[in-house]
């Protein structure tokens, strides 16, 4: 792969065979997310305290899944004769569910320290662990780490997947894509891999390779409202409005569906027909915009818009304002509102707000995208 451009060259996966569909392992990801804790390295030794961890992940009580993994650890370190579980590594998933990745972290390293060097434990705490990794922002060490568990045991498709979403991070999105391509050819049926790609070809400007994963997506997962609204966006950057019109509403159909509401398809429905001049249809999604995420500022400035262009100035200039609280350094809402000031004839307020923007642009700078 290539070396993004850090102090030091990412590590290489190209060194070890990825032919993935004869890989044994079990997935990842499936383990990561599973329910119960089934599918483990070995028999398990049913002490007390991994018997009632094993209960307590099932039932997603993952706190109590976590200590008691801990605790059932513990026993078998101070017991020579026990058989080696994969206590540390349950824990480690009970910590990763609660989102406590620096525990996580530091349970998988004392895994790794005490499994045999190239065993299916010690693969699997390092897959894992760069995982982990990743979550914590640290795209290098992640990367480092995934060469090592390659050295043991391939990855399989969602491994690469993370190992593209590294490079992400790092802002590399031709290796991103390369990976990307590569986890979908081992799986073709990992939806998530399908949308990660279809979001970083957007990122390259590739909107037609963008609607063909997204649409991969979708035939997979056909209630998938953020590929439906990823969907818009690529169809939008063709040029292809009502297309792109379509996506957004069945997003926002799909999300109502789910019980899952995001700003974002109403916000792109919104700002798709304010760029149309159809304000007078883009009032109500960006009304539902902000009843889903009060607290976004461009849903905020978006309403303002389509409410100005639709002469309802007072409820304008009041939307306004409220995209200027929220985000108080963008300079382009104090210079937007500063023209709404002064066509409203209150220059003071028109002066003191382009006067904020100019100095948030910089002085040498001229504003833009009014």
């Amino acid at each position: 792969m290539n070396s993004p451009a850090e102090p030091a060259s990412p590590p290489v996966l190209d060194t070890v065979s990825l032919s993935l569909c004869s890989l044994a392992h079990p997935l990842l990801w499936a383990l990561v997310l599973s329910l119960s804790a089934t599918g483990t390295l070995t028999a398990q030794p049913q002490t007390s305290a991994y018997s009632r961890a094993q209960q307590a992940f099932a039932t997603q009580n993952f706190r109590v899944a976590a200590n008691l993994f801990a605790e059932a650890a513990e026993a078998e370190a101070s017991t020579p004769s026990a058989s080696p579980s994969d206590a540390l590594l349950m824990q480690a998933k009970s910590l990763i569910r609660l989102n406590d990745f620096t525990a996580a972290d530091s349970v998988l390293r004392n895994q790794i320290a005490a499994a045999p060097p190239s065993s299916p434990g010690s693969a699997q705490a390092l897959y894992l662990l760069g995982f982990v990794l990743h979550r914590e922002n640290k795209p290098m060490e992640s990367l480092t780490i995934y060469t090592q568990a390659a050295t043991i045991q391939p990855p399989q498709a969602d491994d690469l997947k993370i190992v593209a979403l590294d490079y992400v991070l790092l802002d590399d999105y031709a290796d991103a894509i390369r990976w990307l391509k590569r986890a979908v050819t081992a799986d073709p049926k990992n939806a998530d891999a399908w949308y990660s790609l279809g979001r970083a070809q957007m990122n390259q400007g590739n909107f037609v390779e963008a609607e063909r994963d997204f649409n991969q997506t979708l035939a997979l997962s056909p209630e998938d409202s953020k590929a439906l609204d990823n969907l818009g966006l690529s169809l939008e950057a063709q040029n292809r409005t009502d297309e792109a019109l379509a996506a957004y509403n069945r997003a926002i159909a799909a999300q109502a569906r789910r019980g899952h509401a995001s700003e974002q398809p109403f916000l792109n429905l919104g700002t798709l027909l304010n760029a149309k001049s159809r304000s007078s249809e883009a009032v109500s999604p960006l009304e539902q915009a902000i009843g889903v995420a009060p607290k976004c500022p461009r849903c905020h400035e978006e309403l303002a818009r389509a409410c100005l262009a639709t002469g309802q100035e007072a409820l304008g200039t009041r939307e306004m304002e409220q995209a200027v609280a929220l985000d108080p350094r963008n300079p382009r809402l104090h210079y937007q509102l500063g023209q709404i000031y002064r066509h409203a004839g209150l220059l003071t307020k028109a002066d003191a707000e382009l006067k904020t923007s100019s100095s948030l642009y910089g002085s040498h700078s001229t504003p833009t995208d009014k």
